[in-house]
């Protein structure tokens, strides 16, 4: 028998077994809906990145937990719900943030392929940025975030490896060279002169020959040392190979800087040193070349260099000897 509620002749539908079924039905998926929406949380807040959602006109939808710790001053729910006070809170981190911002509006307004950026902190680090589309259909964005300090330090590591002397820390003969083309390249507007001074160590050889390569080697980082002290400020101080240094000079507001420079460093290097526990007396040959041609090659400046100390070493290493090209 079917029952009735009231006196208006609606039916219960506590009696009707098809609504009941799709009360019991509807209670179900909404706290299926909920056990989903909880999971999906979980899963979000232990991600190693920070998520964004964004919708049109630029609404921030979700995020998750890594935003307030990746960018601190995100923190709290109020800010990662406001877009635009992420957004700020991002530039504040980042070491140019018109440029970020620039990028990252490109970025957003792109319909196309995901688009990744990285921006260089403040404090030395590096955050990874990528975005790709959730929707075609009603624009939405996904916008992660990462910590990627450790890449960039591992990067500048091997970068810092790869252009310096791992003896003596000192630029090697590919960053020497890199600097050397900026450095004329420099000269088509302005006035001063470039001044390349190569040093040869005279018996060298005979030192690691008669104490062997570890005493030869202190004896390299000695020399490093000196030519580091007695240079200006701005100065250049490359190991070129071997027993052969040189030094680049820009801005030399006249020709007559370079050569007394040379000639300190080669008293500089005269003195003796302690390697080993040994102490050791090692000379050095210095040739001068002072340019103020911006088209030469940076190989032939140093060839010419190198030639100039070699006429030097003839002599017998007593004077820094001087090749001008004006």
């Amino acid at each position: 028998m079917s029952s009735y509620s009231g006196s208006t002749g609606r039916r219960d539908s506590a009696g009707d077994p098809d609504a009941s079924a799709l009360a019991t039905s509807a209670l179900l998926s909404r706290e299926a809906l909920e056990s989903y929406a909880r999971l999906l949380r979980g899963v979000l807040d232990d991600l190693p990145v920070a998520v964004l959602v964004i919708e049109p006109p630029g609404r921030l939808v979700l995020s998750n937990d890594e935003l307030a710790r990746l960018v601190p001053q995100a923190a709290g729910a109020a800010a990662q719900r406001d877009l635009e006070g992420v957004l700020l809170a991002i530039q504040r981190i980042v070491v140019k943030p018109e440029e970020f911002d620039r990028a990252l509006q490109a970025a957003l307004a792109d319909d196309g392929d995901p688009q990744q950026l990285e921006a260089t902190l403040h404090d030395g680090g590096a955050i990874s940025v990528g975005v790709t589309s959730l929707s075609s259909a009603d624009n939405s964005r996904v916008v992660w975030l990462r910590d990627a300090s450790g890449e960039l330090h591992t990067r500048r590591a091997l970068e810092h490896r790869a252009l310096h002397d791992p003896l003596t820390g000192l630029p090697n003969r590919e960053l020497l060279l890199d600097r050397l083309a900026v450095a004329l390249a420099r000269r088509v507007r302005q006035e001063t002169a470039i001044g390349v001074i190569f040093v040869d160590l005279d018996g060298f050889k005979e030192v690691n020959d008669q104490f062997g390569h570890v005493v030869g080697d202190d004896v390299l980082v000695s020399v490093a040392q000196r030519l580091q002290r007695e240079v200006r400020d701005g100065d250049t101080v490359a190991r070129f190979g071997g027993d052969e240094f040189v030094v680049l000079c820009e801005d030399l507001a006249n020709d007559q800087i370079a050569a007394p420079l040379a000639r300190r460093l080669a008293e500089a290097i005269a003195k003796p040193v302690t390697a080993g526990g040994r102490l050791l007396e090692v000379r050095a040959s210095v040739g001068v070349v002072i340019e103020r041609d911006p088209s030469i090659e940076p190989e032939a400046l140093i060839a010419r260099a190198d030639a100039a100390m070699y006429t030097e070493k003839h002599r017998g290493g007593r004077r820094a000897s001087s090749d001008r090209r004006i």
